[in-house]
């Protein structure tokens, strides 16, 4: 480049005096030497990588928010948006249930109507709970001591509720009603249906086994 400029500077007009170099030839050689310089030797574009790389960085970003959020939110995996609970107190317990019996804890909705009643089936004597909430929310909840060799087919979608192995299933529909089944120490058998009544609240299986996983 030094050497360049140095004969850029010796270039003059009187170089040519005496050589033997016509107007044109003397044109072409000046504009040549006093040109701007090659394409390849600019270095005043604005650097692309940088920009470039800071996009990437955004929307790598963006796309983990959205995807942790949607995983918070339940909106991702086809869950809604998980179902707030509220503390159940174990003094609500319905007296007809057994010792041997857990009970829930944590319900989707506040408690305000408790009933029960008796019933029996093949495998025996069944105590059913049902809990309503303002907007109709219910949950239907059975309790059934069975011999350890019967034999139960839990053929739904099989889930662990803790160490318990259980079924769930859940209709289609805006009203989608949620069930769960499982199986603890081979001799206690619990079921919880859950209606969303008049509300907009449903439970996805994650919710219902947190429900569940709440028995005390």
């Amino acid at each position: 480049m030094d050497e360049l400029k140095r004969l850029r500077g010796l270039m003059k007009e009187e170089t040519f005096k005496g050589h033997g170099f016509t107007n044109k030839m003397r044109e072409n050689i000046l504009n040549e030497i006093h040109s701007k310089r090659p394409k390849s030797f600019t270095f005043n574009k604005k650097p692309v990588l940088a920009p470039l790389m800071s996009v990437l960085f955004v929307a790598a970003c963006l796309s983990l928010f959205v995807y942790f959020g949607g995983t918070q939110l339940g909106l991702i995996d086809g869950n809604n948006a998980s179902a707030p609970f509220y503390q159940y107190e174990a003094k609500d317990r319905p007296e007809s249930l057994g010792d041997e019996f857990k009970f829930l804890t944590k319900a989707p909705f506040e408690v305000e109507k408790v009933t029960t009643e008796t019933g029996e089936d093949p495998s025996g004597k069944i105590e059913l709970v049902t809990l309503k909430g303002k907007e109709r929310q219910t949950i239907k909840l059975t309790f059934q001591s069975i011999e350890a060799e019967t034999n139960l087919t839990l053929s739904q979608d099989e889930v662990k509720v803790g160490q318990s192995k259980g079924s769930y299933y859940e209709s289609e529909g805006p009203a989608k009603v949620s069930h769960l089944t499982w199986i603890e120490g081979d001799t206690i058998k619990y079921e919880m249906e859950y209606f969303p009544g008049g509300s907009d609240v449903t439970l996805s299986k994650k919710d219902m086994i947190k429900m569940a996983e709440s028995f005390r």
